[in-house]
């Protein structure tokens, strides 16, 4: 009788195990099956989304070799390990090339970027309403953000940077419109 009892016990054991598996198996495929479609609903390169400042709850990022702090809108690693930067501009429509100040912040992205990850990144992308630009990140492109920070350095509220012309719009929705020769008479 007791060994009907164990022989019992033990495939009911085996058959809550099994249960159990298939469960935790179902509920992996559940979940990679979201991820895999928020991922291709979002447009996102192959890869892992490894961060997200969509919301604006995302952490800010730092590089040690440049006093930089920021957060792209998505980092996405790619397969062979990489970082891409992805940056939204959803505001502007039918450009035919980027903009050069959207080149430099995603350029920027990226000289954070080599922090976080063994090898530093390739290109990050650019994504306006209409269209989307791959940016590469190039030793010329790295090179010119830092000079770009080299020569912010040299600004005080005293002494701030020659801007030769900007539109009213961004002058009225800028921060530093208060100290700017340019945009406090807009």
């Amino acid at each position: 009788m007791s060994s009907v009892l164990l022989a019992t016990g033990l495939i009911l054991l085996f058959l809550a195990l099994t249960l159990l598996l298939l469960v935790w198996n179902e509920r992996q495929y559940q979940r990679n099956r979201l991820v895999t479609e928020r991922h291709n609903a979002l447009g996102l390169p192959e890869g892992e989304l490894v961060y997200e400042d969509i919301d604006g709850e995302g952490e800010p990022l730092s590089s040690s070799e440049a006093p930089l702090i920021g957060k792209p809108d998505y980092i996405v690693r790619s397969p062979d390990g990489r970082l891409i930067p992805i940056l939204r501009k959803l505001n502007v429509q039918d450009a035919r090339t980027p903009q050069s100040n959207h080149v430099i912040q995603i350029a920027a992205y990226c000289l954070i970027l080599e922090d976080y990850s063994e090898q530093p990144p390739t290109h990050g992308i650019l994504r306006y309403a209409d269209r989307e630009f791959t940016i590469e990140y190039t030793t010329a492109i790295r090179k010119r953000v830092l000079r770009l920070l080299a020569e912010m350095e040299h600004y005080t509220e005293q002494q701030s940077p020659q801007l030769l012309k900007q539109s009213a719009a961004k002058c009225r929705a800028c921060i530093l419109k208060p100290v700017c020769a340019v945009g406090q008479g807009k």
